[in-house]
């Protein structure tokens, strides 16, 4: 056979595509770099002179405050003098000597007032201005009595009641005038005058201002009093770049002015060096970067892709894909290989998929399972230190979603448990749907305990609730899980997971249970007796105890229970365990009308000595679906001739909490036929007190574990279920009286009906008769 030769094409010039984008990668990252650079600078400068602006503005804040309260408490003190009985009969010429002995040198000096200014209403000066100079008082100069008379008509207020403040510059320095109306102690007579104190601001008192607000400010002089907004102006130097901030005194012609440098200055030059330090490096890093990438992914890749193309043409390998984008040295290589094999590995990934995916989900199935435990397998051999455990998921009562809302609602029902369940697992992991409402998974290299954690977290997970065309919906799910083990085969891990999870559901559902080799006994153990207890049904061979339910005041039998026994190949099996299995498998319905059969015939035979025994029998929730439950109980009484009153039916409170509307008209139809209903274990269950109300039951019976704390003295419990009984007209049972002393208590209690081995354990017929012979006659 002649030899295929390669085609040969005409070598083509090809720009180089690694330079290109080199050249215009580094031009864009030089050109975003400076952009960058500037930005940051200008927003980094902006924050730092706004911390300088909020530092020099609460300085002045705290000048302005300082000044705020010596002008306070200036205008207090003229209020104290002009608010004064002798200061008015002064003004009025009533007390010459009113200056001699109240405003003397010493006095004014503690007051911090440097001179006054006494004035009638009409404006005319009581003495002449008065300055403290030393120790002594002397007329105002003139100047300084020009420059303040012109601000006291501005002091003189219609209200009496305060004093006003004004600033008179005097020879580049401040004065405070304070000025208010002089009337009596009392305030009751009209002003006949004005009071002024004058405080020179001289560079003494400012200088103690600064040191008090620990601020180096300064006062000048303004045209405006209005109060203004800070004032901010940043000055810079090649050196000593420096603020000037200024404020308005609220109401007064002065300026606070504060000077300073930045204050970090420092900070502020280090933070610019790092920035520029920090985006030239990065410049360089990005430079160097893109240099490395164009050359592990440009050159490096164009060599590694005429390698992988020398391969294809000789293997024809179908795992090869290189993108298709142009017309540079890439695509050349990648166009030769894409066309010849997109088709083939399109249609192989199809086949494969649906063969190993659900199609409702699109998760895997059953065959992608079966397939991830060979491999398991295999990897076991190779590494015994490689663990892997399957979780075997159901979901708990399934079938009423889709009888409720219909199998459309079941189908997205299942795939919303698929996605919440996909988000939980690794790429590691295998998820499959095995069919109906039952899933998959496989873990690997994860422990037993990781295992549990992880599907207690799965159940928490899959139980938030959803929204369904307006119903809001919660799910449950039982979980068992197994340990892939070399010994075992595929079918015997999923059958050991399986049985996991129905350990789950009877321990109650939702829940999450490990395979145990007990599972297995139990197993074989249920199947045995399953089969069994169907044999013993078929030949009526179970057995009917009784126990005698007795009024305890007089030692007479009011009643008793009937239960039910059953005794294979010499061993008696728990009533629990038998009538679980019964109700499981469908049999309850057969063992409950052989009971009932039983009870008739003995309480027909009894009743001809004891016309008035009555015998308890219980039913079950499964009874209860039973169309012929009615008519079986009233077959039962017309075959042996009883009345309605002598067959008492017992339901337990949990049966009634968990079924009450299947119940509730069954029960309803039976007591109008005359039959009683007792309720068994009351107080264990989750009956509400609004429910016992109105459901129709004639007794209640109190549970054992209520009667125990009576022989440590404890009857609370007891004392309250007897009292709801007594109010709801009840009757009431006490169950599993044992000594005398909670027999006491219950008689003291007001409970007479007792049952319990204190009285007689359970017996069958032939024994009952011997004690009922004993006891009785």
């Amino acid at each position: 056979m002649q030899k295929e030769l390669p085609l040969k094409t005409a070598p083509v010039q090809r720009d180089s595509l690694g330079r290109w984008i080199l050249n215009c990668m580094a031009a864009v990252l030089l050109t975003v770099s400076a952009f960058f650079l500037w930005g940051a600078h200008s927003l980094v400068d902006s924050r730092f002179d706004n911390f300088d602006a909020s530092v020099y503005e609460q300085q002045l804040l705290r000048v302005s405050g300082i000044f705020e309260q010596n002008r306070l408490s200036f205008e207090l003190q003229v209020n104290d003098y002009a608010r004064w009985d002798h200061t008015e009969a002064f003004v009025l010429n009533q007390q010459p000597a009113y200056i001699e002995e109240n405003l003397f040198p010493t006095s004014l000096a503690n007051i911090q007032v440097d001179g006054f200014i006494f004035t009638r209403l009409d404006g005319s000066l009581v003495t002449p201005p008065l300055l403290r100079v030393g120790a002594e008082l002397t007329p105002m100069p003139d100047p300084m009595w020009e420059a303040i008379s012109q601000q006291l008509p501005s002091l003189i207020k219609n209200d009496k009641s305060t004093a006003h403040t004004r600033f008179v510059w005097f020879e580049d320095e401040v004065i405070m005038v304070s000025g208010t109306h002089i009337t009596d102690t009392a305030q009751a007579n009209a002003p006949s005058g004005y009071l002024f104190f004058i405080r020179h601001l001289d560079e003494a008192r400012l200088g103690a201002l600064r040191e008090l607000t620990g601020v180096n400010f300064r006062l000048a002089q303004t045209t405006s009093m209005d109060t203004v907004e800070t004032q901010f102006t940043y000055k810079r130097h090649k050196s000593h770049p420096h603020w000037l901030t200024s404020m308005n005194l609220t109401g007064l012609p002065a300026l606070i002015q504060v000077q300073g440098s930045t204050h970090l200055q420092a900070e502020r030059q280090l933070t610019f060096t790092l920035l520029a330090f920090s985006v030239a490096g990065l410049s360089i890093v990005a430079l160097f970067g893109i240099y490395w990438l164009i050359h592990l992914k440009v050159i490096r890749r164009l060599e590694l892709f005429s390698k992988l193309a020398d391969k294809n043409r000789q293997t024809r390998a179908q795992s090869i894909r290189w993108p298709v984008s142009g017309s540079d040295e890439l695509d050349n290589l990648a166009s030769s290989m894409n066309d010849f094999i997109t088709e083939v590995e399109v249609r192989h990934k199809e086949l494969n998929y649906l063969a190993n995916h659900d199609p409702l989900t699109g998760i895997g199935n059953r065959r992608l399972l079966m397939a991830s435990l060979d491999d398991k397998m295999e990897l076991l051999k190779s590494n015994p230190k490689f663990t892997c455990n399957l979780l075997l998921l159901d979901i708990d009562q399934f079938k009423l979603f889709n009888d409720g809302l219909g199998h459309a609602a079941g189908d997205e029902i299942l795939c919303l448990i698929a996605k919440r369940l996909s988000t939980k697992v690794k790429d590691s992991d295998t998820l499959v749907r095995l069919g109906g409402d039952a899933f998959a998974i496989l873990q690997e290299n994860v422990s037993l305990a990781s295992t549990q954690d992880f599907a207690t977290d799965l159940l928490q997970h899959l139980a938030v609730p959803f929204v369904y065309q307006e119903h809001q919906l919660n799910l449950r799910a039982s979980i068992g899980f197994a340990q892939v083990k070399l010994k075992l085969s595929k079918e015997d891990v999923i059958r050991n997971a399986d049985l996991a999870m129905y350990e789950a559901k009877r321990r109650g559902k939702n829940q999450v249970a490990i395979f145990t080799v007990n599972l297995l006994d139990t197993v074989s153990r249920r199947m045995h007796l399953e089969q069994a207890l169907r044999e013993a049904l078929n030949q009526q061979s179970l057995e009917v105890w009784f126990q005698p339910i007795i009024d305890a005041r007089y030692g007479k039998i009011v009643g008793m229970e009937a239960l039910s026994r059953w005794s294979l190949e010499g061993e008696y099996i728990p009533a629990d365990e038998f009538i679980s299995i019964a109700e499981a498998s469908g049999m309850v319905a057969q063992l409950g009308k052989q009971v009932l059969d039983k009870v008739g015939a003995v309480l027909q035979e009894l009743r001809l000595q004891y016309p008035a025994l009555e015998c308890n029998v219980n039913l079950s929730v499964q009874q209860f679906r039973d169309p012929q439950l009615i008519s079986d109980i009233v077959a039962c009484r017309v075959k042996y001739q009883l009345p309605a009153s002598a067959l008492h039916l017992e339901l337990t409170e949990s049966m009634i909490a968990q079924s009450e509307s299947e119940i509730l008209p069954i029960m309803r139809a039976l007591v109008n036929q005359g039959f009683k209903f007792h309720l068994d274990d009351f107080g264990t269950g989750y009956s509400s007190l609004e429910r016992l109300k109105h459901l129709p039951f004639d007794t209640l019976k109190i549970d054992r574990s209520f009667i125990t704390p009576l022989s440590l003295g404890d009857d609370v419990m007891v004392r309250n279920i007897i009292n709801i009984g007594h109010e709801l007209g009840m009757n009431l049972i006490a169950e599993g009286v044992e000594n005398e002393r909670e027999l006491e208590h219950l008689l003291q209690l007001g409970c007479n009906q007792i049952q319990g081995y204190y009285f007689a354990r359970p017996m069958p017929y032939h024994a009952l008769k011997i004690w009922l012979k004993e006891h009785q006659d």
